[in-house]
């Protein structure tokens, strides 16, 4: 059965093909009416779309995670200025709210935060501070190396802010949706197994 589904979607899937078997049989023998046939194309359809469902919704989440996994931030020690021996600790939410990951350097015997988001919900949220940042910046007295660095920094980042942006909204959107589908189909599920359970016990009465 597809791994895609979840519990309440696999027991409905089981509830529907063992009525379907069991109808069908009766079928073969003249003894079903043709109310139970339409309730099995139903059923049928209801088990496509189910299916369709999962489907859709696995690829949006792992959709999400890849989007998720985008950000590296290529962290280094504070205190050796070196990647090459740290190891990801866990993660942590800084001031501005934004989830960071934490390091131990094994050579320094070191542990820190390192000061970039580790998601891009996040890393939006820091590039528009950073850009603003920057752009104070050219309104204060600095070394002219320095402003020229910063002035063409600038437009770099706001582009990279403004491709990132769509596409988080896209998957905002796209989850936004999933959620209210998924309530849909959970009432849709709860409903359609209790109206089986009560058909099958029909179908066990009537074969007695």
């Amino acid at each position: 059965m597809n791994k895609a589904l979840k519990a309440n979607e696999r027991e409905l899937i089981k509830l529907i093909r063992f009525f379907s078997k069991r109808a069908s049989l009766l079928m073969e023998t003249g003894e079903l009416s043709l109310e139970h046939e339409q309730l099995t194309q139903a059923c049928e359809k209801l088990e496509t779309q189910l299916l369709t469902h999962a489907d859709n919704r696995a690829a949006i989440l792992d959709k999400r995670e890849r989007l998720n996994n985008i950000i590296q931030d290529n962290a280094q020690c504070p205190k050796c200025h070196k990647a090459d021996m740290l190891k990801q600790q866990s993660v942590a939410t800084n001031e501005h709210g934004w989830k960071c990951n934490t390091y131990r350097c094994r050579r320094c015997n070191t542990n820190f935060t390192w000061n970039r988001p580790n998601n891009p919900w996040h890393m939006v949220e820091f590039l528009e501070m950073y850009i603003k940042e920057l752009e104070n910046s050219l309104t204060t007295d600095m070394a002219p190396e320095m402003r020229q660095h910063t002035e063409a920094a600038i437009p770099q980042l706001q582009d990279s802010l403004f491709r990132l942006r769509p596409v988080l909204e896209t998957s905002n959107e796209e989850v936004m949706a999933l959620s209210e589908k998924e309530q849909e189909m959970d009432k849709m599920i709860h409903q359609f197994k209790n109206y089986l359970l009560i058909e099958k016990i029909k179908l066990d009465t009537y074969q007695e």
